[in-house]
């Protein structure tokens, strides 16, 4: 018999494991894209005197994409910035204390400004706008927001948890802070 620990490890790694390979593929396309609207619009601009009608609205969705996708993978893999002047000098202890206050305040924050980042898209939705030159609702282009601003919260408690109950100091749900030194 399978014990439910185990089950609920396993589908940790696998959730872990598939929103890492999600968000990575998310962000490479994204810059790429945006990479091949730019390119395209200056040589339409250049060659043709004509620029993309679309190339600032596809611009400004990419941009809330790579962002809030970003901070998602950033926390997750740790890459986030970090203010460790004072935390470098702290002993093991206070260090772990610090990180977990931390991680649970930033989830906290994370989780709230979910809330009103829905909030936020609701009220867009009830005014009907949309983009004016490709013509989607701008709602839709808020959409990732407070999805990555939940998994961003969720992985600073994750963080929290592993550091409570581990006695490792981790600076993500899977990065030890050995990897800094």
């Amino acid at each position: 018999m399978n014990h439910p620990k185990n089950f609920i490890s396993k589908f940790y790694q696998s959730f872990y494991h598939f929103i890492n390979k999600f968000e990575a593929f998310l962000l490479i396309v994204s810059v790429l894209l945006m990479a091949t609207n730019n390119i395209a619009n200056v040589i339409g601009r250049v060659v043709f005197q004509e620029s993309l009608f679309f190339t600032e609205e596809i611009n400004s969705i990419l941009i809330i994409l790579i962002t809030f996708a970003g901070s998602s993978y950033a926390s997750r893999h740790a890459r986030h910035i970090k203010m460790t002047a004072l935390f470098d000098l702290m002993s093991p202890v206070y260090k772990k204390i610090v990180i977990i206050i931390i991680s649970l305040l930033t989830a906290v924050v994370m989780w709230m400004m979910c809330y009103f980042a829905v909030e936020y898209i609701n009220w867009i939705a009830s005014k009907g706008k949309v983009l004016p030159a490709m013509q989607i609702p701008v709602y839709l282009t808020y959409l990732w927001v407070p999805v990555s601003l939940f998994l961003t919260g969720l992985e600073y408690l994750l963080t929290a948890t592993k550091n409570i109950t581990h006695p490792e100091l981790y600076m993500s749900s899977c990065i030890k802070d050995d990897i800094y030194d």
